[in-house]
């Protein structure tokens, strides 16, 4: 009987959500039978000022810069890849989260999987889809994805109004979030934007038959465990056992190695029939197919 609803404060440009990618895969993995439902809620979080936060100002070398050292930290935190190099200056996640949004409306395998073309854009190739044209160029590939489907549902009004009721949402951050007393960035606290609060992220809000949990920021895989038991005691015992590489890939078609570490346990070995691609920012593996269609994007 699936009893836990979940909803996950996210932005495609977010480290943090990122550095998070292998705990949300192995949660939903594990507890796929008890999750009634799943709604990411997507936050807008990068716009212009994030040059001001780094202190580069308009110059694009140093905000390039500043951003890739950025990054770098927070791989040496979550253990995911960064880019080697940043090939441009990202602008904003705003495009983005809409590509995200208008996704849904080809259902939710399709919009993990476009959100997810969309992280890879950023954390994995240094090309990051922060525009309506690089986000449906990032979907291209994506298995049952109608990109022309794509372009249309993105011109929609709805799709802009789902986008402003998201950024709502996630300026309205619970008491958990507003008291978290660590207020470093991926770390859980509620976080100033403008004139309003908003989420801190990763975020994510669970509710079960026994009440509400939140596991925000950077959390060892116990928290998850801890707040999934709060809301539906008895969940641990539930869970699935941890796929196994090849179970994984049927899944996912590209893992990092914190990805494949979390989910089929330390030093899980990928199937013999996947493409290896490693640099100095990290290492994943993709199916045949998905590594055709990145070596396609990376050409244009």
């Amino acid at each position: 009987m699936s009893l836990i609803d979940a909803v996950e404060f996210t932005d495609p440009s977010c480290s943090y959500a990122w550095g998070t990618e292998p705990k949300y895969r192995r949660f939903r993995w594990q507890y796929s039978e008890l999750v009634r439902s799943w709604r990411q809620v997507m936050s807008g979080i990068m716009v212009d000022g994030w040059r001001d936060a780094l202190g580069v100002g308009g110059d694009d070398e140093k905000a390039r810069a500043g951003h890739e050292a950025y990054l770098r930290d927070v791989t040496a935190l979550t253990g995911m890849p960064h880019p080697i190099p940043m090939h441009y200056v990202m602008s904003h996640s705003e495009d983005a989260c809409r590509v995200a949004i208008a996704a849904r409306a080809q259902g939710p395998a399709v919009a993990e999987a476009v959100l997810r073309r969309l992280r890879d854009s950023w954390f994995i190739w240094g090309k990051p889809a922060d525009s309506v044209q690089r986000g449906l160029a990032a979907a291209v590939g994506v298995a049952g994805c109608d990109v022309e489907r794509l372009a249309k549902d993105l011109a929609d009004p709805a799709t802009e109004t789902a986008y402003r009721a998201d950024w709502e949402e996630s300026r309205n951050p619970n008491e958990h979030a507003l008291n978290e007393p660590d207020t470093r960035p991926g770390r859980g606290a509620a976080q100033p934007h403008g004139a309003r609060m908003r989420y801190g992220l990763p975020a994510l809000l669970l509710t079960g038959p026994a009440g509400e949990a939140t596991v925000a920021g950077w959390r060892d895989w116990s928290v998850w465990e801890e707040a999934a038991e709060r809301v539906c005691p008895g969940a641990v015992a539930r869970a699935r056992p941890r796929p196994t590489p090849a179970e994984a890939f049927e899944v996912w078609p590209l893992l990092a190695r914190a990805e494949l570490d979390e989910l089929c346990g330390p030093g899980a070995d990928p199937p013999a029939d996947v493409v290896e691609h490693r640099w100095p920012g990290g290492e994943v593996w993709l199916t045949k197919t998905e590594s055709s269609v990145a070596l396609a994007a990376e050409r244009t």
